[in-house]
Formats: structure tokens, sequence, C-alpha cells
């Protein structure tokens, strides 16, 4: 079985209002959204299996900045992992 790399998604516990994150929880800590910085959706990318995803970067309460993204094929949340993060 192949394991995930470190750049691939990873399941986040998000807590939503109205389709938006409000509270996320990183490394154990429950952590308050101040802000959405940028919102986009991707839909397809042909060199692999079609994917439907909401992408969130965050300002969370702490001063950092995360990207999440809701799974719309399959629901979930997920924390993504950037190069250079």
């Amino acid at each position: 079985m192949s394991r995930a790399g470190p750049y691939d998604p990873e399941a986040l516990e998000v807590i939503e209002r109205d389709g938006k994150p409000v509270t996320v929880r990183v490394k154990k800590q429950r952590l308050k959204v101040s802000g959405i910085v940028n919102t986009w959706r991707i839909d397809e990318e042909w060199w692999r299996k079609p994917i439907s995803r909401l992408y969130f970067l965050l300002a969370l309460e702490n001063g950092m900045r995360l990207t999440v993204f809701l799974d719309l094929k399959k629901g979930g949340w997920y924390r993504q992992n950037w190069i250079g993060h």
C-alpha cells in the first residue's frame, strides 16, 4: 500500500457555518478562523482522476495561514500541504 507524501492532503476537522470554515483543529488545538483570505474552486485535472474541490486560504486567530479544501465529490475537509510552507 502506498503512503501519502509530505505534500498530500490530510484529513482535517473543520466546523463550518454556511459552507465556510469557522474553526479548524490543527495539531490537537482548535483554532478560530479570523478571516478568509481567498477562495477558489478546482473541478478537474486532466493528468489524474477528476476532482472537485472548494479551497479556502484561511487566516487563523494565532496569525497562521492555512489552506484547506472541501472535497465536493467525496465530502470531508482536508488540509492542503504546499511546497514552501
